[in-house]
C-alpha cells in the first residue's frame, strides 16, 4: 500500500518534512522557462503548510558535469523564481552545504542546492541519504518524475525516515493506472526522437492503435528499406514492430534541406538523398482514429516544434478536442509543446497532464515504478 500524506496528517503535522520534488524544469539565461513542474507540486506544498510543517525542498536539475555546470545548475536559479513569483506565499531559503542547521519553527520553507552535486546521489549512497535526513523528521516524496530512478534523495533517505507520498504522485498513479483496464478504443501517439526508450511500453500497453510519428517512425521506415534521407533516426532492431497490427504510421513527411530552408511535403516514398523530415502530416486516417477513442494518452511532439515544425502536434492537439473520453498527456517536451500553445488552458484538449517523461512510460509498462517498490521494502516507519 501506497502511504499517502493526506491519510497520515496526525504523523505528519508539526515536523520537519524532507521534501523530494521534481524541480527539473528548463533554464535559459538563469531564469525559469517552463513552471509546470513546480506548480504542479504547489497542492502538496500548501498541505504540509497548513499542517504547520517546516519543509527542505529536494530536486536535482540538469546533469551536471563540470565545474561551469554547477552555475548553469545550480537551484540557485529556482530559488530566485520562487521568491520573485512568491510561489508559496513566504520566502524560500537555500542550504548549500550540510554545514547549515536547522531548528523547526513551523510554516518555513528551505531550497537545498542541487542534489547531483553531491557524490553518490545517482548511485543511492547511503551516506549521503544518511547527511539528506539529517534536516527531516519525515521524508515526503512527491517527485514523479524521478520515481524511475533509485538515488539517494528520491529513495535512498527512506532507510532513516518515515516515508510518505505527495499528492503529485497519488495524481498521477490514480489517472494513469486507468490505462491499466482502458475503455475502447484505446490509442497511443508516440513521438520524439528516440523509439528504443519506448519499445517496452508499445510491446506490454494495452491499445488499440498505436500511432507512430517523427523520428521513431522514420526508424521504422529505414528498417523497412526507405530512403529517409538525412532524417534522424536510430540504428536498433525494430523488426519486431514490422507485424504489429495496431502501428499505424504517417504516409507523409515535412521535409527541408540540413539549413531546416526550403520546406516541401514529401511521400515516403519520394524522400531524397539530401531531405531531413522534420515534421509528420498527420493525415485523415490518423484524426479519425484519434477522434473515435474514449482514451488517448500522447507522449512526443511529432516535429521539431522549437525550430517551428509544430503542424502535425497541432493537428493532433486539435483532433484530442473531439475526443469524448479520457485524454493524457505525458513528457516533458511534449508539455513544453502544448503549454506554449496552451498556456496552461488545457480543458478543452486535455484531462491530465503527467510530469514524468521515463517514468510515466516506465509506469505504464511495469505498473509500477522503481523507486517505488525501493521505499515500500525500506521505510522506516512512523
Amino acid at each position: 500500500m501506497i502511504r499517502y500524506i493526506d491519510q497520515y496528517k496526525e504523523e505528519i503535522k508539526n515536523k520537519r518534512v524532507l521534501l523530494r520534488v521534481d524541480y527539473n524544469v528548463p533554464i535559459e539565461n538563469g531564469k525559469v522557462k517552463d513552471e509546470t513542474r513546480i506548480i504542479q507540486s504547489k497542492e502538496t506544498i500548501d498541505l504540509l503548510l497548513s499542517m504547520n510543517c517546516d519543509i527542505i525542498l529536494l530536486t536535482h536539475l540538469g546533469r551536471p558535469k563540470t565545474e561551469e555546470d554547477k552555475k548553469k545548475y545550480s537551484t540557485k536559479n529556482i530559488l530566485d523564481y520562487l521568491n520573485e513569483k512568491n510561489i508559496f506565499g513566504c520566502k524560500v531559503e537555500f542550504i548549500d552545504n550540510f554545514e547549515k542547521k536547522l531548528n523547526y519553527s513551523g510554516r518555513k520553507v528551505y531550497l537545498f542546492e542541487n542534489v547531483r552535486f553531491f557524490e553518490g546521489e545517482t548511485k543511492n549512497s547511503l551516506e549521503l541519504a544518511k547527511n539528506f535526513s539529517s534536516y527531516g523528521d519525515v521524508f515526503v516524496n512527491d517527485a514523479f518524475g524521478s520515481l524511475h530512478r533509485v538515488h539517494s534523495s528520491v529513495a535512498g533517505i527512506s532507510n532513516f525516515l518515515p516515508t510518505y507520498f505527495g499528492l503529485l504522485v497519488k495524481k498521477e498513479i490514480e489517472n494513469l493506472s486507468k490505462f491499466f483496464n482502458p475503455m475502447r478504443p484505446f490509442t497511443v501517439i508516440l513521438g520524439g526522437a528516440k523509439i528504443s526508450d519506448k519499445l517496452g511500453l508499445i510491446k506490454k500497453i494495452k491499445a488499440d492503435n498505436i500511432i507512430i510519428c517523427g523520428a521513431m517512425a522514420l526508424t521504422i521506415y529505414k528498417k523497412m528499406g526507405k530512403n529517409i534521407g538525412k532524417s534522424l533516426y536510430e540504428d536498433i532492431d525494430v523488426s519486431e514492430l514490422l507485424d504489429d497490427r495496431r502501428i499505424v504510421l504517417p504516409d507523409s513527411f515535412v521535409v527541408t534541406d540540413e539549413n531546416f530552408e526550403n520546406r516541401l511535403v514529401r511521400s515516403i516514398e519520394v524522400i531524397e538523398d539530401n531531405m531531413v523530415a522534420v515534421d509528420t502530416v498527420v493525415d485523415e486516417k490518423m484524426v479519425s482514429i484519434i477522434k473515435s477513442s474514449r482514451m488517448v494518452f500522447w507522449n512526443g511532439p511529432v516535429g521539431i516544434f522549437e525550430k517551428g515544425f509544430n503542424e502535425g502536434s497541432l493537428s493532433i492537439l486539435e483532433a484530442l478536442s473531439y475526443v469524448h473520453g479520457f485524454r493524457v498527456v505525458g513528457g516533458g517536451d511534449t508539455v513544453r509543446f502544448i503549454n506554449s500553445v496552451l498556456k496552461q488552458d488545457y480543458s478543452k484538449y486535455v484531462d491530465f497532464v503527467s510530469t514524468g517523461g521515463g517514468a510515466t512510460l516506465e509506469f505504464l509498462e511495469r505498473e509500477t515504478l522503481e523507486a517505488i517498490e525501493y521505499i515500500q521494502n525500506n521505510t522506516v516507519r512512523g
